[in-house]
This record gives C-alpha cells, structure tokens and sequence, in this order.
C-alpha cells in the first residue's frame, strides 16, 4: 500500500494541502496529513472551507504530471467509501461531493513539482453550519441523524485512493472514469461553467480520458471542457 507510508495526524493545521506542501520535498510518495481541524482551510479558486472539528480533512502525495485524474481519483474514492455504509454519494464536475443536492465535501489538487497533493474534505459529523452556507452544505450526521467513526472512515477512504491510484499507475484509467461516471450527477444535465472569463452553457455528456467534462452545445458542436467553476441550468 503506497497511501499511508508516512502519516502526520495534527490535532490543528490552517490547512493539510499548505502543511503537506511545506514538506513535500523531505517525505515519501503516499505520505498523508489529517487534522482533527484546519483553521483556514481552502477550496477552489481561494475559497474558504468551513473545516471544525467531526468532519475528515486530510491530504496525501501522489506522484503525477496529470492534476485533473488525481482529482477524479479523490472524488471517487470519497463515494467508494461511504457506498461501503450505503450511502450514496454523488459527484458534480469537477470536485464536489454531494448529498441530497447539498455540498457535502470536496477535493483539492495542488501540483507541486511533479507531484500532486490531493486535499480531501468530507462532512462527517458536522451537526450546523454557518448562515452564509447552511443552505448549501450539509454532512452525514445532518442528513441520517447518525454519527460515524471518523479514523474507520478515514483507513478506509486511504485504502480507496490506493486502489485507484493503483489502477492509475497501471494505466487502467478507464476503470476509473466508469466509477466516476456510476457516481456523478452531471450526465445528461445543462450546465453552465465559468472558465478563465468565458462563460459556457451547454449539456454534459461526458468525462474524457484526462479527467475533462466533454458537453454539447445545441448546434450539435462538442467540447471538452479541462477546469472551471460549474453550476447546473
């Protein structure tokens, strides 16, 4: 097993991904960060994340050239882990995860020098959030009233993303995007992304070999879209 060969466990970090990455040239390939909080956790496009204690926040050390598979990786190996408690999670391109049409977590990829940290986030047992995202976010305690073991999750979430990082390094990428494409929520729906100032509106109907959402436009013209911030229509 690559995922675990070196753990951190920190009671308090302001953030896994930024902590991994000051040590990222001194630790081995499948070296992990978890802390029970992050105190200035991050998403996409410096966003804040919302990170107290009960939820799993953790980052681990791939080496890859290829940024957008790590993040199909961490997103798949989330639902793989809770579909284990039937549970079933879905994915919205390209990092969220969610739960009865709320953000229940997320991935976060930083490409380092060839490497890629891979920033997990889940709502474990999270019971409120604040104002400015309670409508929006949820966890697993919120949504089944039950509370779930935070380090059994977290063995096995490990164990998830070393099974696909694993069919990753043998080039079975495939296998992969049929996971993925099993848990998404965006197949057949019109999407609207934002994309470095552009504004694309169109129907996704695919995921393409390098982790890209391929949508239609309604003149029949396809596209494969690599990164940006995606809302449905």
């Amino acid at each position: 097993m690559i995922i675990k060969s070196k753990i951190y466990y920190l009671d308090a970090v302001e953030s896994t991904n930024d902590y991994l990455r000051s040590i990222v040239g001194e630790v081995p390939e499948g070296t992990v960060v978890v802390s029970d909080r992050q105190t200035m956790g991050k998403g996409r496009f410096g966003r804040t994340w919302f990170s107290p204690e009960g939820g799993l926040w953790m980052s681990s050390l791939l080496v890859s050239t290829q940024p957008q598979l790590m993040n199909l990786i961490g997103t798949v190996a989330i639902c793989e882990t809770m579909n284990s408690y039937d549970i079933l999670l879905g994915i919205k391109w390209p990092n969220d995860i969610m739960l009865n049409g709320k953000k229940i977590g997320g991935v976060l990829v930083d490409p380092v020098d060839g490497k890629v940290i891979l920033g997990l986030g889940l709502n474990l047992n999270i019971r409120d959030f604040p104002d400015d995202i309670e409508l929006t976010s949820t966890s697993i305690y919120i949504e089944l009233k039950k509370k779930f073991d935070k380090m059994m999750i977290f063995d096995l979430l490990c164990k998830e993303i070393d099974d696909l990082y694993g069919l990753y390094k043998l080039d079975r990428t495939q296998e992969i995007l049929v996971k993925w494409r099993h848990y998404t929520v965006m197949l057949g729906r019109n999407v609207r992304i934002e994309n470095a100032g552009r504004v694309i509106t169109g129907r996704a109907i695919d995921i393409s070999g390098d982790g890209g959402l391929v949508i239609t436009f309604p003149d029949g013209k396809i596209e494969r879209i690599l990164d940006g911030s995606c809302s449905f229509q």
